[in-house]
C-alpha cells in the first residue's frame, strides 16, 4: 500500500472516529434535553388527568414516563378500581349496602398540584359494598345447596313410597275381603303422599330456576354498572388526554415526527378469560403537531390513535 493511499484511509478512518464521538455527544444532549420536556409534559398531563372527573369506582392515581429510542414517549398510567362503581347498577339488589361518607376532600397544594383526600371512610365503604354483595351470592349458593339436598331427599322417600304401592298392590290381589278395605285405604293414603311429593318436587324446582334466573341478573347489573364505570372514565381520560395533547404538544420539540406518543392503561380492564390487560392508545407526533397547528381538532386526533387491549 502506497503512502499517500495510506494516508487517506487514516484520514477517513480518523474523521469517522469524530464524527461518530461527535453523533454520541449530540444524542447524548438531545436524550437530556427531551428527558426535560417529557418530564415538563408530565406535569401538565398529570394535573390534566386530575382535574378529570373520573368515575366512582375508577380513579386515576398516578403517571410515570420513559423514552424507547425510535419509538417514542409512553406514558404509563396506574388507575385504582374500587367495588363502588358497583353501586348504581345494584342499590335496587341489596338493601342493607351502607349510606355514602361525604365526598373525600379536593385542595390545592403549595406547589399548586390538585390533591384528592380519600379517607379510610371511603376504603370501608367500598369493602362494604363488596363484601354484602359476596355475602348475598353465599347465601344464594347455601340456599342452592339446601334446595337440592331436600330434592335427594324426596326422590329417596318417593322411591321408597313407590316400593310401598307396588307391596299393597301385590298384596291386595292376595288379600280376602276383609283385608282387602283395610289395604285400599293404606293404598289410597301412600298415593295422597305420592301426589304431595311431586307437589314439592315441582316447588324445589321452581325456587331453584328463580334463584339461578336471580343469580344471573345479578351478574348482568353488576357487568353493566363496570362497562358503565369503564365507558365513563375512559371518555374522561381520552377527552384529557386529547386536550392536553393538541394544546401543550409543542413541548416534545425533541421528538421526531416519525416517533409516537403512548399511553399504556395498566391492568386496566379483564378479557373474556378474565385475565387483567392493558388499554395502550398510540399517538403519532407528526399527527399531534398537526393538532397543536389547528390544522386537525382533539377529537381528529383521539381518531387517529392506535387503540388496542393487551
Amino acid at each position: 500500500m502506497n503512502k499517500a493511499k495510506f494516508n487517506s484511509i487514516a484520514v477517513m478512518m480518523l474523521t469517522a472516529s469524530l464524527g461518530c464521538a461527535s453523533t454520541t455527544q449530540a444524542a447524548t444532549k438531545n436524550y437530556s434535553e427531551l428527558n426535560k420536556e417529557i418530564q415538563i409534559m408530565t406535569g401538565v398531563l398529570d394535573t390534566a388527568l386530575k382535574q378529570s372527573g373520573g368515575s366512582d369506582s375508577i380513579r386515576y392515581r398516578a403517571l410515570e414516563a420513559t423514552y424507547l429510542a425510535g419509538q417514542g414517549v409512553v406514558y404509563n398510567v396506574s388507575t385504582r378500581s374500587t367495588g363502588l362503581g358497583l353501586l348504581s347498577g345494584l342499590r335496587d339488589i341489596f338493601v342493607n349496602i351502607p349510606d355514602a361518607p361525604p365526598a373525600p376532600n379536593v385542595f390545592i397544594s403549595d406547589d399548586n398540584e390538585i390533591e384528592i383526600d380519600m379517607d379510610h371512610d371511603w376504603e370501608h365503604f367500598a369493602e362494604e359494598t363488596v363484601h354484602h354483595f359476596e355475602e348475598a351470592f353465599r347465601e344464594q349458593r347455601e340456599e342452592m345447596r339446601e334446595l337440592r339436598s331436600q330434592e335427594r331427599e324426596l326422590a329417596w322417600e318417593q322411591r321408597e313410597l313407590e316400593r310401598e304401592q307396588r307391596d299393597l298392590r301385590f298384596e291386595l290381589r292376595q288379600a280376602d275381603r276383609e283385608r282387602e278395605k283395610e289395604m285400599k285405604e293404606e293404598l289410597q293414603k301412600v298415593e295422597q303422599k305420592m301426589k304431595q311429593f311431586e307437589q314439592r318436587k315441582q316447588e324445589l324446582a321452581k325456587h331453584a330456576q328463580e334463584i339461578e334466573q336471580d343469580q344471573k341478573e345479578k351478574l348482568t347489573k353488576r357487568k353493566e354498572a363496570q362497562q358503565k364505570a369503564y365507558k365513563q372514565f375512559l371518555a374522561n381520560f381520552e377527552s384529557n388526554i386529547g386536550d392536553a395533547l393538541c394544546r401543550f404538544g409543542s413541548g416534545l420539540r425533541g421528538l421526531p415526527d416519525s416517533e409516537n406518543v403512548s399511553f399504556v392503561l395498566n391492568d386496566f380492564s379483564r378479557n373474556d378469560n378474565n385475565q387483567l390487560v392493558d388499554r395502550v392508545y398510540v399517538f403519532s407526533q407528526d399527527t399531534i403537531k398537526n393538532c397543536v397547528r389547528e390544522k386537525i381538532n382533539s377529537s381528529e386526533l383521539l381518531s387517529s390513535a392506535m387503540v388496542y387491549d393487551f
